[in-house]
């Protein structure tokens, strides 16, 4: 499917053409692909996007007297080099309470400024050593079991957000990493995507639309046509 970059820079960032609930509703059918399918664009190694839940290993063993039952969002898997990517996906945009609004033209000191504020909140609601531990962001630190046929795989843990963030005090790569951890875990980095500043880096490269596989989408974009007489285009 072909989207265009400044258009959805400008909906769920700059609030353009946004009315109160339009940004949410948009994102609850489009969210998860989008933002997954960005991922596996910008990795460009044909990453393959998998059905398959993501579930967790038994906890009782690691952390004693608690009952977690954290799920994950996708596995994306790179077949050349092996590797699962357990991925948990945030899919705010600047309407969500405490978002800021980021217009798709935005200079690289307001990009970075957005940026840190929004690394600074995550940081600190949820991978504080006070904030409650794992909750729904940092359960993506959380072993989880690897799907049929893929035991043999790495497994790394993957936190991809839509809005600009980064742990990069330059604040502008899409892509930055975490090595402190908030409590015990096996995994020694998490990598931490916003599909925002990709989608920047692309614009600002003279890119204007951008291919994604979203059958998600698609399957829905096919319900809702079912349902009124005019069919939406893709």
């Amino acid at each position: 499917m072909k989207l265009n970059i400044k258009e959805i820079l400008d909906f769920f960032d700059g609030i353009k053409d946004s009315q109160k609930g339009d940004a949410n509703a948009v994102m609850s059918i489009l969210g998860e692909d989008l933002n997954a399918a960005s991922y596996a664009h910008f990795q460009g190694s044909n990453l393959k996007i998998l059905n398959d839940s993501v579930l967790p290993v038994l906890l009782s063993s690691i952390y004693p007297g608690k009952q977690i039952h954290k799920r994950l969002d996708r596995w994306l898997v790179d077949e050349n080099h092996k590797r699962l990517y357990q991925c948990e996906i945030k899919n705010c945009a600047a309407t969500a309470i405490g978002g800021k609004k980021l217009e798709s033209d935005a200079n690289n000191e307001k990009v970075k400024t957005v940026t840190s504020y929004h690394w600074n909140r995550e940081q600190k609601n949820f991978f504080s050593k006070k904030a409650t531990q794992p909750n729904n962001v940092s359960k993506v630190l959380l072993p989880m079991r690897p799907p049929v046929g893929y035991k043999n795989f790495r497994i790394e843990p993957l936190l991809i957000y839509w809005m600009p963030i980064s742990s990069d005090i330059k604040g502008l790569n899409p892509l930055s990493f975490i090595t402190n951890f908030p409590f015990r875990t096996s995994f020694s980095k998490l990598q931490i995507f916003s599909v925002s500043l990709y989608f920047r880096v692309l614009l600002n490269n003279g890119k204007k639309y951008i291919d994604l596989d979203m059958p998600h989408f698609e399957h829905r974009i096919k319900i809702l046509n079912k349902l009124q007489k005019n069919k939406l285009t893709l």
